[in-house]
C-alpha cells in the first residue's frame, strides 16, 4: 500500500506537491528535491565550476526553498523559483570568493565538447580542446551577472522572459547583460581566433 502511495504522488505535479509541504507533508518536498535536484546541481555547476561547492550550493538552494515553500504562490513555476534560489545563491557565492578556476579542476569526463571530439582528428580534437579551454576561462572570468545570464540563455535554453524571471530582473536588462556577456566573450576569445 505504502508502494502505491509512494507512486501516486511521484505522479502528482508541482503544485499538488507543494500544497502538501505546505501542509507538512515532508515527504511530498524529498520528491520535489529527486524531481529537481540534477538540474540544480548542473546549474549551481555551470555556475562555479566545482562539484563540491555544486553540491553544497544545490543542497543550499533546497533548504532555503524548503523553510520559504510557505511564502510559494501555487500556480507559479516551482522550477523557475528554484533556478532564482539557485542562482542567487552561486552569483553571492562567486562574489564572496571571487572565484578563479585553475585548469586542473576542469571536469574532462563532464565535458559535453569533449564526447563530441572522441571521434576526431587529434589535432582537430586538440585544437577543439584548446577552444574549450578558452571558453571556460573567458566564462569563468565574466562578473557574475553576465555569466548567469550567459548561462541561462546558452546551457539552459530559457527565454529572455524565463531569465528576467528567474533573476528577477527586467527583460531589456537580461538583453543587456546578454549583450555585454557576449561582446566580453568575442573580446576575450579574438585573440585565437586570429591565430587560426
Amino acid at each position: 500500500m505504502k508502494e502505491f502511495e509512494g507512486q501516486q504522488k511521484a505522479s502528482e505535479n508541482d503544485d499538488e506537491l507543494i500544497l502538501k509541504v505546505q501542509k507538512g507533508d515532508s515527504y511530498s518536498f524529498d520528491l520535489l528535491v529527486k524531481r529537481y535536484q540534477k538540474k540544480i546541481y548542473f546549474l549551481a555547476y555551470r555556475m562555479v565550476k566545482s562539484h563540491d561547492n555544486a553540491d553544497d550550493l544545490a543542497q543550499e538552494t533546497f533548504i532555503h526553498a524548503y523553510s520559504a515553500i510557505q511564502s510559494f504562490k501555487v500556480g507559479y513555476s516551482f522550477y523557475t523559483w528554484l533556478y532564482r534560489i539557485c542562482m542567487n545563491l552561486s552569483i553571492n557565492f562567486l562574489k564572496r570568493q571571487k572565484f578563479m578556476i585553475p585548469e586542473s579542476q576542469f571536469d574532462e569526463e563532464k565535458n559535453p565538447l569533449e564526447k563530441e571530439t572522441a571521434r576526431v582528428d587529434p589535432a582537430d580534437h586538440l585544437a577543439n580542446k584548446e577552444l574549450e579551454i578558452k571558453i571556460d576561462k573567458a566564462l569563468n572570468s565574466l562578473p557574475p551577472k553576465f555569466k548567469a545570464v550567459l548561462i541561462l540563455r546558452i546551457y539552459e535554453d530559457l527565454s529572455y522572459e524565463e531569465i528576467a524571471q528567474t533573476l528577477n530582473i527586467s527583460t531589456g536588462t537580461v538583453m543587456s547583460r546578454l549583450f555585454r556577456a557576449r561582446e566580453r566573450m568575442q573580446e576575450m576569445l579574438k585573440e585565437y581566433k586570429d591565430s587560426m
